[in-house]
């Protein structure tokens, strides 16, 4: 349904930098080396297909069939509509590395599906192609089913459709069922996703034409949100129409995909701002040089009151002959019971796992916001063992704030 890249997306676990965390999902699988994540809330959707199919498509299409059976396709259906965003997916993806671009996993969620990509295409045709193979899929396969259903319900099927819808639906198998089922839906999702606006495909097929046209990546980054935000608004409007109508669940569905397209549309535009932002930035350029520092030999009583309460540094470095040894912060300090700080050293209580806490000034600024989202603490920027300047989320929302246009 809709593919990013990953700036300021990649959580991770503050005892384990690099490791997903729990939060993103169940671990499916993996598929041509990407992972592949089923989030929570896919449960409500999946359940609520299901109930539809059981409870009012397949009893009008099969009053004869049994309730085991109809759950058995319901089911059947539910599971194979996720394979076919699955697809939809793996389709944005595989064509994403033809041209250099990663993706680091495949996340099927609420809302559908979403392919997160290490970063976005460099140039229009590249953001074409990948943005325009997925809804292509979903319409083959749209197709493919449609066709296989027709076969498998017989060469007089078309005519008996047209005579009598209710005696050629009842006439289908439940395989046959459940193509037909799959095939209008997957055309209508492929049809779906191609609405001219962020974060929906068809959105980045807008923007990779205008981008094509003016050269203007941001220009067609904006005009494409505009219509993402205005489509997300009159799905919004015509749900809550729908609900005054009467079609309460309905309407609420529709209006909360609408506010779902809207923010997400916006947050797109803000991360392609931040990540133009960001180009050809390094650590270094975004660090505090000026900091205090501290000797593994002072206790923690006094750290507390000359230096802790006396300064809005949130992070410590201890230094032994000017080379890192330690960094301290609040949370070792509250592990020190307040008697036992006249008696509790620093180099007692430091952190010593520096590789969590440090990195290197040449670091990518966007790989830096990565790893202050991912632990929410100050990192020390160290070179050679010596450290050369601190970086926190304050730090790097002031220098946003001052840079942003």
């Amino acid at each position: 349904m809709r593919w990013r890249h990953s700036l300021n997306d990649d959580r991770r676990a503050q005892a384990g930098r690099g490791q997903p965390l729990s939060a993103r999902g169940l671990r499916l699988c993996s598929l041509f080396g990407i992972d592949i994540y089923l989030d929570s809330s896919l449960i409500i959707i999946f359940v609520l297909i299901v109930y539809m199919l059981s409870s009012a498509v397949f009893p009008d299409w099969h009053p004869d069939w049994d309730a085991s059976t109809t759950w058995l396709v319901a089911i059947a259906a539910g599971v194979l509509f996720f394979a076919s965003l699955l697809a939809h997916e793996l389709a944005h993806s595989l064509m994403s590395r033809r041209f250099g671009v990663e993706v680091k996993r495949i996340t099927l969620f609420l809302f559908g599906g979403m392919a997160e990509m290490e970063d976005e295409p460099r140039e229009p045709r590249a953001e074409f192609l990948v943005a325009i193979v997925g809804p292509v899929t979903s319409l083959a396969l749209g197709v493919l089913f449609l066709v296989t259903g027709t076969s498998m319900a017989g060469a007089d099927f078309a005519e008996l459709l047209d005579r009598d819808r209710e005696a050629a639906l009842a006439s289908l198998t439940p395989l046959a069922t459940l193509f037909f089922w799959l095939g209008p839906v997957n055309i209508v999702l492929g049809i779906f996703n191609m609405v001219p606006g962020f974060p929906l495909d068809g959105g980045r097929v807008l923007r990779a034409m205008v981008w094509w046209l003016t050269g203007d990546l941001q220009r067609a980054t904006r005009l494409a949100t505009e219509a993402g935000r205005m489509f997300g608004w009159f799905m919004i409007i015509m749900g809550v129409m729908q609900a005054i109508s009467g079609l309460v669940l309905q309407g609420l569905w529709l209006a909360l995909i609408g506010w779902f397209l809207s923010n997400t549309a916006s947050a797109s535009y803000r991360s392609l701002v931040l990540r133009d932002l960001l180009q050809g930035l390094k650590a270094r350029d975004l660090m505090r040089s000026r900091f205090g520092t501290v000797s593994a030999q002072m206790r923690v009583e006094d750290f507390v009151e000359n230096h802790l309460m006396q300064s809005p540094q949130l992070l410590w470095p201890v230094l032994e002959e000017e080379q890192l040894i330690g960094l301290v912060t609040l949370e070792e300090v509250r592990k020190v019971p307040a008697g036992d700080r006249d008696v509790t050293t620093l180099g007692q209580v430091m952190r010593t796992d520096l590789g969590a806490l440090t990195l290197a000034p040449e670091t990518d600024a966007r790989r830096t916001f990565e790893l202050l989202a991912a632990g929410g603490i100050p990192l020390a920027v160290v070179e050679g063992g010596r450290v050369v300047g601190l970086l926190s989320g304050a730090d790097a929302a002031k220098w946003l704030v001052l840079h942003q246009r």
